[in-house]
């Protein structure tokens, strides 16, 4: 009973989150223009909870997952030390979070980069400024890959309309 109570409270928990303005995607407006002019990025994944083990599914799978998207799409990957050099220091972020039980699996792609306060000029190291997240119920390994994958896509849709292919 327990069990049921807390999926039940992380799944309102995490309908609400995905509700939420603040991550839902920022594929267009003013966060895309955000994008323009990065060539290159490293990828950092979150480390996987515990539910990952039951599925089998390992946080050097989906780096390679993100990284070969990247690739294709024609953005440089770079490694976490040759990307701190990066301007900016753009970076994509992944995380997977799930319960326990494998019951519910919520994934947020992001872009991060440093950035400069415009009433002072002052920077900021890190900032989110493009995201996109989704809820999945009852996923497997490759389901929590696919989503993995189709939010790298978002990704990738926003930063090639701000950065066509020549």
């Amino acid at each position: 009973m327990t069990r049921r109570l807390a999926t039940i409270g992380l799944m309102t928990v995490l309908s609400i989150a995905v509700c939420s303005p603040s991550i839902q995607t920022q594929d267009s407006g003013p966060f895309t223009s955000t994008l323009k002019d990065i060539n290159a990025v490293f990828v950092v994944v979150e480390q996987l909870p515990d539910g990952a083990k039951i599925l089998g599914l390992t946080k050097e799978t989906i780096q390679t997952d993100v990284e070969l998207k990247l690739l294709l799409a024609g953005i440089g990957v770079t490694t976490l030390e040759e990307g701190k050099k990066l301007p900016g220091r753009p970076f994509v972020f992944v995380n997977v979070n799930m319960t326990n039980n494998v019951k519910a699996a919520n994934i947020t792609v992001e872009l991060d980069q440093d950035a400069l306060l415009a009433r002072n000029g002052r920077p900021v190291p890190s900032v989110q400024t493009w995201s996109t997240v989704v809820l999945l119920t009852n996923p497997d390994a490759q389901a929590i890959r696919d989503a993995v994958k189709e939010l790298v896509d978002k990704f990738l849709n926003a930063w090639l309309s701000v950065n066509p292919k020549k």
